[in-house]
């Protein structure tokens, strides 16, 4: 009988990462949303979860494991501490098992030990009596993804760099080969004479333990293996990134493909009563059963079916679409070649659709992004490619996300938070959004031999991202960028609202009279330069400088949004705006740096995003540059500020609220000094000018990449705009750079960090 979902556990407010099951109605899991949750009552579709640990560094929690006879769950993530809470505990006291150097992948329990293995390429197995590391299993080349006790002292693991190694005590005795990419996830099946191994390769290999042997290899996943199941009746089920969950046949092939409205299926772990639970990308926990008395009810499988319908698949994801041979509805009369079978046809309005063989029936998997019916979409007057509905908050209309396909997403991101003032931290989830909704995943059909020998060779062993494999290209792909990045967005109705609260909070003496908020009224209505010039030289510089200091954030604000906004006809008439500018940033880095130490960069990161704003513009040179004839350099005004603002950066906790987005402005502020490089001629004509900018990043580069992705990939385009512009001549790249690529490339896989690497190669 086959499986359908049985109950839908909604609470996670990101990607579900790990699962450990307590028992038939009780599971335990984790989440990039920095939780650990327990969950009662999984029989059914609820929220009912309680979180037992929230992650005091606010990381990514990646890996669970249940210490049945302890009572305890065990959580390991990014910040490379693993954590023991009481299942059902809400957020007690934890203790914490120290000795890990790099994000903790994967947890195991079994035979009463418990054993870790992560991104520094070791496994650990743990004395739970004094919390000490008892085994340190050295001798993989790199990340270490998934690890099994086997008895009191036999250990399996497995690897970025394609092995699986075999352990007495901690001394290696076997390595099985036979995977072409990283291997992913174990399963010892019962006896513990064989276990099988997933891959990035997109297979599952079958191995016996005694003689290394490669006994079977199962193919039918189109992208990456990420977990294994083993099922009561001797089935196994597997989940991975091509939206699928595959119930295969241990004797045969696979017997039933799930597809669910999502790119990554995480994880999945197994019920005693025969059912199984997977944890996605959506942020969702679903149980599936093959029972029908545990079937959910009909409008819950109702909805489900037409999430996965209303998916998009990008066009240019599949190979060789030639719309003039996709056949018509009459297609779906005959079966399909095998289970998980996709075939493409045309529904009477022109739209290309994905339709799946499952379960002994069509099923629509999604509409194909980009063919006939899909149309530009307008949006306040603009056409893009795609106007998506997004929900931030239950009850509250959707917001409008715009996009067009030749856009960064990142950027696109970051400006969709900025407009609807959502926090930065939700970049992430945006980019993730677009790239689930345009680029969709690859869909080949064929029988199984014919997809293996198909197959192209995926070199991202990491990945975390939606591209599914990188095809070198002789043209460079990333660099050069030349379009400054700018924080010029606001919203109207909220600064003046913000701005009359503080106001009613000065001193009378230097509060802003109604006649003056009428006049900033105005201006913010209509932002042209003259009233531009006005909000600098009149409401920001009064707010700066005769404000109390928690106060002046607005004034800065207002600043932010002018300066792109003065035209040079504008500036030449008023000379005070470029003089008041330069006392603002001056007066505000010391502000910051006080505020600092009160735990927030808020201040920091508004005055950072001034200076980008005004990079590009005439202001930049008259502040920072003296022109020589047809060179130009940065004059000790420059020097000064940057080096006030490396002091602190190295002064800032990674604790500190904001930190993060704050390093990001940082990252871009270094960014657009490059772009502004390649663009002035007189910059690059006096090797010097450059020379400042990279003592800055060697001061601050290490500290800004590791932060997160987006600061890292911002600084690493800096670094080759630089090579490119040939205005970089050292052989050896920063040491940041190296770092860089062992965090974002190798070890979170992100696609874009390894066309950029690409690119650097090629400069």
């Amino acid at each position: 009988m086959s499986y359908k979902l049985s109950a839908t556990l909604t609470g996670h407010e990101q990607d579900v990462k790990s699962i450990a099951i307590v028992n038939d109605s009780q599971l335990v899991s984790v989440s990039r949303d920095s939780t650990t949750r327990f969950w009662t009552n999984i029989a059914s579709s609820n929220n009912d979860s309680t979180i037992v640990l929230h992650s005091p560094t606010t990381s990514f929690i990646n890996s669970v494991s249940y210490i049945s006879d302890r009572g305890l769950v065990a959580s390991g993530g990014q910040d490379a501490m693993i954590y023991l809470n009481e299942v059902g505990g809400e957020e007690k006291d934890s203790y914490q098992l120290i000795g890990h150097q790099g994000n903790v992948c994967a947890l195991h329990y079994g035979h009463g030990q418990l054993i870790s293995s992560s991104w520094d390429a070791t496994a650990k197995v743990w004395n739970l009596e004094d919390f000490s590391v008892k085994l340190d299993l050295k001798g993989h080349g790199s990340s270490v993804w998934d690890c099994k006790a086997l008895s009191d002292n036999k250990y399996l693991t497995c690897s970025a760099d394609k092995t699986i190694r075999l352990w007495s005590g901690n001394h290696e005795i076997k390595q099985f080969k036979g995977h072409t990419d990283v291997v992913r996830k174990l399963l010892v099946l019962p006896g513990e004479e064989q276990f099988l191994s997933c891959s990035n390769d997109c297979t599952i290999k079958l191995w016996d333990i005694a003689t290394g042997q490669n006994l079977r290899t199962f193919v039918g996943h189109d992208s990456f293996i990420y977990d294994l199941g083993l099922l009561p009746n001797g089935n196994v089920v597997s989940t991975g990134e091509d939206r699928t969950v595959r119930v295969w046949d241990f004797n045969g092939g696979p017997i039933q493909v799930i597809t669910l409205p999502c790119i990554s299926i995480w994880c999945v772990d197994v019920l005693s009563n025969g059912d199984f639970a997977v944890g996605s990308s959506d942020n969702q926990i679903r149980i599936f059963t093959n029972d029908k008395s545990r079937y959910a009810p009909v409008d819950e499988l109702v909805e489900l079916r037409k999430a996965v319908e209303s998916s998009a698949i990008a066009e240019q994801s599949l190979d060789n679409l030639k719309k003039t041979d996709i056949p018509s509805y009459e297609a779906l009369a005959q079966p399909g070649k095998n289970e998980g079978s996709v075939i493409m046809v045309k529904n009477d309005e022109g739209v290309i659709e994905a339709h799946q063989w499952s379960g002994g029936q069509w099923n629509k998997i999604g509409d194909v992004v980009g063919s006939a019916g899909n149309k530009k979409q307008l949006y306040n007057g603009v056409e893009y490619d795609y106007v998506f509905d997004v929900d931030i908050k239950e009850g509250a209309p959707p917001l409008k996300l715009p996009y067009n396909a030749n856009e960064n997403p990142y950027v696109v991101a970051e400006k969709f938070l900025a407009e609807n003032d959502l926090p930065g931290s939700y970049a992430e989830e945006v980019v993730r959004f677009i790239e689930q909704n345009t680029k969709g995943f690859k869909l080949e059909e064929g029988t199984e031999k014919e997809v293996a020998a198909t197959k192209e060779p995926v070199i991202d062993p990491y990945s975390d991202a939606y591209n599914r494999q990188a095809k070198l290209e002789h043209e460079l792909k990333v660099i050069p960028q030349n379009s400054v990045i700018s924080y010029k967005d606001y919203k109207k109705d909220q600064l003046l609202n913000g701005l009359n609260k503080l106001n009613a909070n000065q001193e009378p003496a230097v509060q802003f009279s109604s006649d003056q908020i009428s006049t900033i009224t105005e201006c913010l209505t209509d932002l042209n330069s003259a009233n531009a010039l006005k909000l600098i030289c009149q409401f920001g510089r009064h707010i700066i400088k005769k404000w109390n200091t928690g106060s002046k954030l607005i004034g800065y604000d207002l600043i932010r949004i002018s300066v792109t906004r003065v035209t040079t006809v504008d500036l030449i008439n008023s000379t005070e705006a470029a003089e008041i500018l330069l006392d603002a940033v001056i007066s505000g880095i010391s502000d910051a740096s006080a505020e600092i130490k009160t735990g927030t960069t808020a201040l920091l990161m508004m005055i950072l995003k001034v200076v980008n704003n005004v990079i590009g513009t005439v202001f930049f040179v008259q502040l920072y540059i003296d022109p020589e004839g047809e060179v130009y350099q940065y004059n000790d005004l420059f020097k000064q500020f940057l080096k006030s603002l490396a002091t602190i950066i190295g002064e800032t906790s990674r604790e500190a609220k904001l930190y993060n987005t704050t390093m990001t402005t940082v990252a871009t502020l270094i960014y657009n000094f490059t772009v502004n490089h390649i663009k002035t001629t007189g910059l690059k004509k006096n090797p010097k000018s450059s020379s400042i900018i990279i003592e800055f990043w060697n001061k601050v580069g290490a500290q800004v990449a590791e932060s997160n992705s987006e600061a890292a990939y911002r600084l690493s385009i800096a670094y080759g705009n630089l090579k490119y512009a040939k205005a970089y001549s050292d052989n050896v790249p920063p040491t940041w750079l190296a770092e860089v690529g062992q965090l974002y490339a190798v070890e979170a896989g992100e696609q874009r960090f390894i066309e950029l690497a690409s690119d650097l190669k090629k400069l």
